[in-house]
């Protein structure tokens, strides 16, 4: 720090970039190369592996096969690690969403970066104000808004690098050996995320020894200590990388990448696309840094060894990725690679806020193009880029130059046609419902954040204070994640899977359309699987659970949860332990006949109001092979015998007829009974049975020792109000 306002300042900010992240958070994926990084991280957290067999659907889109048969992620190790902590949080928590806690990552990544910005500039002899409007600058008038909201890469590379910057320069101002590890450690993080930020490596090589010639001259042997503690972090970087390549792969040496992904772009085509194309030009998504790039003289003037590292930085990137055959990086929202170097480009607004805070024509240019930087971030955050891709992709083809090239086709022109209520890509805002719990709670974050970063301009901050802020972060985040958890079928079927499982199971998720949500809702520890069927999973298990619409053969237990089917495999054919089943089982389990009884029930709620949905769910066990197809009812009705609800179905919406069911055979469906908006309130009976829809005859329900007791079983009690 370089004075005793910047600690507060620095944590004001910080709160500030990440109250407003979260209220514009989105947590769902947006692109593959997401589920592939996060994909790993869940199999780590799960089950300390590194494969990405959750995505074998998608085949060699995102991942390659190693030398063992499996598929892993080609995207570096770094992402995985960094979101790993938040996902280990919410597969414990068991009421935290994974997928949604995980990308929350890249917002707390992005809000350190402003920090660091902030610092940097303060080392460089900026004033407190410039120093802070050039990181708020960085935070939300470029693209790294709109990435702290995605699990990209290249916000934590951004981080690595900017970190690593920093301390050098802390090193030139304090030449203490700490500076400069954590100069290397800064480096080897960017390295660990993508191998190829190795490009700015040299740079900021050079950049240390400049400093060390400026300190020691020619004394070599007092420049060893600092290069040898500066090469170490990276050092483990590369040999971690290395080791990482051979467990995936086979070879230290070897990416997974695969031939055709290679450099054969026009080198002056993808520079002009990286720079001002219509499609994708940086400087089209972030009009901030024109005044940038004019003011970067003036931060040469000034400070020559660190804005040579930021041009560096910032034009080794262009020329890297100018040749590389998807130059603008694929599915994204802008020129995605070149996220990485925003943080060094916004070093360079320091001179040109300076020079506005002198000059009122200046003021109100640089204000105008703040402006409208931070109307294009808000218009990229508030509708998913993936809207404009499918439609243009359909129109004109995948990628087609157009998009790219073509003033009339450029996203940011597009996306404005689809800025309606039910296309929002807000948390809040989903399907065009308001969340105002969710809303309020982030802008009062939001606000919050403010008055604290107020409150240290002012000198008038204390510790408290920045404590009581944090945990106020801590807990509106925690609450915003609750309102976002999905529900639905996906969810209620993954948490009853998560309470069945044993150790040695597999799971074959055979919908690839709900990867998402069940990696979001599942939180058991066994292997998944997306695959089309459940032969096609490799791996040696005790039992194998079917997880989609319904597996053609006939399974030892079947359970049903709306649209959702799990069908069990027991590879020794024994059934599935009824003590596993989601629900305390009954312990006198009437009969329906000779051919079936009831092993458990299930209600959700003991108060309903009318015309609401009541939940329930029922468990049956086979006791004989049936000729009859029988449809099961459950009915909600008072002493007169008067209705307040019925559903009447045949198992598993017909999926699992009971001439299918074999002895031993476990059967579960949960269902979800409409109350009659009219009806009564009172005390109402949950009943169930069974009756063949050919004759309208019910099966009998008999006790324990075999005596007939009615044509419907009471399950429980329920008032409707």
């Amino acid at each position: 720090m370089t004075g005793r306002r910047d600690r507060p300042l620095a944590l004001g900010l910080f709160a500030v970039l990440f109250s407003v992240y979260l209220l514009t958070f989105s947590g769902v994926y947006h692109s593959s190369d997401e589920m592939s990084m996060l994909a790993a991280t869940d199999s780590l957290a799960r089950r300390g592996a590194w494969d990405v067999e959750l995505l074998r659907w998608m085949g060699e889109q995102q991942g390659s096969f190693g030398p063992d048969g499996h598929l892993y992620s080609r995207k570096g190790i770094g992402t995985t690690l960094a979101a790993l902590p938040l996902t280990w949080v919410a597969l414990q928590s068991q009421l935290l969403p994974n997928v949604q806690m995980a990308m929350l990552t890249n917002g707390v990544i992005t809000a350190a970066t402003g920090v660091l910005v902030y610092l940097l500039l303060r080392r460089l002899l900026y004033s407190c104000i410039v120093s802070l409007l050039a990181a708020l600058a960085f935070g939300l008038a470029t693209m790294a808004w709109p990435y702290a909201r995605y699990l990209f890469s290249e916000p934590l590379a951004g981080l690595g690098l900017m970190m690593s910057f920093y301390f050098l320069v802390r090193f030139r101002d304090r030449q203490d050996v700490a500076s400069v590890l954590w100069a290397g450690t800064g480096l080897g993080i960017a390295l660990l995320t993508r191998l190829s930020n190795a490009i700015v490596a040299p740079f900021l090589g050079l950049l240390l020894l400049i400093y060390l010639y400026r300190r020691y001259g020619r004394d070599w042997k007092r420049w060893l200590k600092p290069v040898i503690l500066y090469g170490l972090p990276v050092l483990a970087a590369l040999a971690i990388t290395g080791w990482y390549n051979g467990l995936r792969f086979g070879n230290p040496l070897t990416t997974g990448y695969l031939p055709e992904e290679r450099f054969a772009t026009p080198f002056f085509e993808g520079l002009y696309g990286l720079t001002f194309s219509p499609g994708k030009g940086i400087f089209w998504y972030n009009p901030i840094l024109i005044a940038a790039l004019v003011a970067w003289p003036a931060l040469w003037r000034r400070h020559r060894a660190e804005a040579l590292l930021v041009a560096a930085a910032v034009l080794s990137n262009l020329v890297f990725y100018a040749p590389w055959y998807l130059w603008w990086a694929g599915h994204a929202w802008g020129p995605r690679f070149l996220v990485a170097i925003l943080p060094f480009a916004a070093l360079a607004l320091a001179p040109a806020l300076e020079a506005a805070s002198r000059r009122r024509t200046l003021a109100l240019v640089l204000g105008a193009l703040i402006l409208v930087s931070v109307a294009i971030q808000i218009l990229g955050m508030a509708v998913d880029f993936n809207l404009y891709l499918e439609e243009i992709h359909a129109e004109l083809g995948l990628y087609h130059p157009a998009t790219l090239f073509t003033v009339a086709y450029s996203p940011l022109l597009r996306q404005l046609a689809y800025l309606r209520p039910e296309n929002l890509d807000l948390a809040w805002a989903r399907g065009g419902t308001v969340d105002w719990i969710a809303l309020l709670t982030g802008l009062g974050l939001a606000l919050e954040s403010i008055l604290a970063l107020r409150l240290a301009w002012y000198k008038r901050s204390r510790v408290w204070v920045t404590g009581a802020l944090f945990v106020l972060l801590f807990l509106g985040a925690f609450l915003s994640l609750l309102r976002y958890a999905p529900g639905g079928d996906v969810f209620q079927a993954a948490d009853a899977l998560a309470k069945m499982e044993q150790g040695g199971q597999v799971v074959a998720l055979t919908e690839p359309v709900w990867t998402e949500a069940f990696q979001d809702t599942y939180d058991g520890r066994m292997w998944v699987w997306g695959v089309s069927a459940k032969e096609r999973v490799d791996a040696q298990h005790s039992a194998i659970w079917a997880v989609g619409a319904g597996d053609p053969d006939p399974a030892a237990a079947r359970f049903q949860v709306g649209g959702v089917r799990l069908d069990y495999f027991a590879a020794t054919g024994l059934p599935l332990d009824a003590s596993r089943l989601p629900t305390v089982p009954l312990e006198e389990r009437p009969r329906l006949g000779d051919a079936v009884e009831l092993i458990a029930a299930e209600s959700g709620e003991t108060q309903v109001l009318a015309g609401e949905t009541l939940s329930l769910a029922l468990y049956w066990r086979a006791l004989a092979p049936m000729e009859t197809s029988y449809t099961e009812f459950v009915q909600v009705i008072d002493e007169s015998g008067s209705k307040a609800g019925q559903t009447d179905s045949l198992p598993c919406h017909g999926g699992c007829q009971t001439t299918t069911w074999r002895a031993g055979d476990l059967v579960g469906e949960r269902y979800d009974l409409d109350i009659a908006s009219d009806a009564a309130p009172g005390r109402y009976q949950i009943v169930a049975g069974m009756y063949d829809l050919t004759t309208m005859e019910n099966l009998v329900w008999l006790d324990a020792e075999g005596s007939p007791i009615g044509e419907y079983r009471v399950l429980g009690f329920v008032d409707v109000r």
